[in-house]
Protein backbone atom coordinates (compact mmCIF):
# COMPACT_ATOMS: atom_id res chain seq x y z
CA UNK A 1 0.00 0.00 0.00
CA UNK A 2 2.96 2.21 1.10
CA UNK A 3 4.56 2.00 -2.18
CA UNK A 4 1.56 2.85 -4.14
CA UNK A 5 0.69 6.17 -2.15
CA UNK A 6 4.50 7.62 -1.61
CA UNK A 7 4.65 7.86 -5.76
CA UNK A 8 1.38 9.31 -5.88
CA UNK A 9 1.91 11.75 -3.40
CA UNK A 10 5.02 12.70 -5.13
CA UNK A 11 3.30 13.18 -8.12
CA UNK A 12 0.76 15.38 -6.94
CA UNK A 13 3.46 17.37 -4.79
CA UNK A 14 5.07 18.19 -8.10
CA UNK A 15 1.64 19.29 -9.63
CA UNK A 16 1.08 21.66 -6.94
CA UNK A 17 4.81 23.40 -6.95
CA UNK A 18 4.29 23.85 -10.70
CA UNK A 19 1.28 25.37 -10.73
CA UNK A 20 2.24 27.90 -7.87
CA UNK A 21 5.96 28.53 -9.70
CA UNK A 22 4.53 29.14 -12.97
CA UNK A 23 2.39 32.47 -11.52
CA UNK A 24 4.48 35.54 -12.23
CA UNK A 25 6.15 36.03 -8.53
CA UNK A 26 9.05 37.34 -9.05
CA UNK A 27 10.34 41.19 -8.13
CA UNK A 28 11.87 42.50 -11.65
CA UNK A 29 12.96 45.68 -10.17
CA UNK A 30 16.78 44.78 -11.15
CA UNK A 31 15.55 44.89 -15.04
CA UNK A 32 15.11 41.41 -16.10
CA UNK A 33 13.41 39.67 -18.85
CA UNK A 34 9.59 38.64 -17.25
CA UNK A 35 6.89 37.17 -18.69
CA UNK A 36 4.09 39.76 -19.71
CA UNK A 37 0.92 39.24 -21.29
CA UNK A 38 -0.62 41.12 -24.43
CA UNK A 39 -4.24 40.61 -25.08
CA UNK A 40 -4.92 39.55 -29.08
CA UNK A 41 -8.21 38.40 -30.93
CA UNK A 42 -7.52 35.24 -30.10
CA UNK A 43 -5.84 34.60 -26.99
CA UNK A 44 -6.52 37.56 -24.52
CA UNK A 45 -4.04 37.05 -22.23
CA UNK A 46 -0.71 35.87 -24.91
CA UNK A 47 2.55 35.19 -22.95
CA UNK A 48 5.81 37.10 -24.27
CA UNK A 49 9.18 38.07 -22.82
CA UNK A 50 9.91 41.56 -22.35
CA UNK A 51 12.20 43.89 -20.73
CA UNK A 52 9.88 45.98 -18.47
CA UNK A 53 9.16 46.28 -14.43
CA UNK A 54 6.37 46.44 -11.95
CA UNK A 55 6.50 50.09 -10.99
CA UNK A 56 6.78 52.93 -13.43
CA UNK A 57 5.60 55.64 -14.52
CA UNK A 58 5.28 54.62 -18.91
CA UNK A 59 3.58 51.50 -19.74
CA UNK A 60 5.60 48.90 -20.86
CA UNK A 61 5.02 48.03 -25.32
CA UNK A 62 6.03 45.73 -27.69
CA UNK A 63 8.05 46.94 -30.85
CA UNK A 64 4.39 47.25 -32.76
CA UNK A 65 3.14 49.43 -29.63
CA UNK A 66 1.12 46.84 -28.23
CA UNK A 67 0.70 47.22 -24.62
CA UNK A 68 1.65 44.62 -22.38
CA UNK A 69 0.41 43.98 -18.87
CA UNK A 70 0.27 41.41 -16.37
CA UNK A 71 -2.29 39.33 -14.20
CA UNK A 72 -4.12 40.91 -11.53
CA UNK A 73 -4.15 39.54 -7.81
CA UNK A 74 -6.55 37.17 -8.28
CA UNK A 75 -5.24 35.75 -11.52
CA UNK A 76 -8.10 35.64 -13.64
CA UNK A 77 -7.19 38.85 -15.96
CA UNK A 78 -3.98 40.05 -17.35
CA UNK A 79 -5.05 43.97 -16.95
CA UNK A 80 -2.22 45.19 -14.36
CA UNK A 81 -0.01 47.31 -16.49
CA UNK A 82 3.73 46.88 -16.82
CA UNK A 83 6.10 49.77 -17.23
CA UNK A 84 9.36 50.80 -19.29
CA UNK A 85 12.34 50.58 -17.16
CA UNK A 86 13.52 53.55 -17.56
CA UNK A 87 17.43 54.21 -17.38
Amino acid sequence: MIKLVIPALAIIFAIATSAFTSLNTTDAKDGTTITGYIQTLNDPCKDIQVDCQYEGTVQCETEELIPVYDFNSHGTACNVPLFKIQS
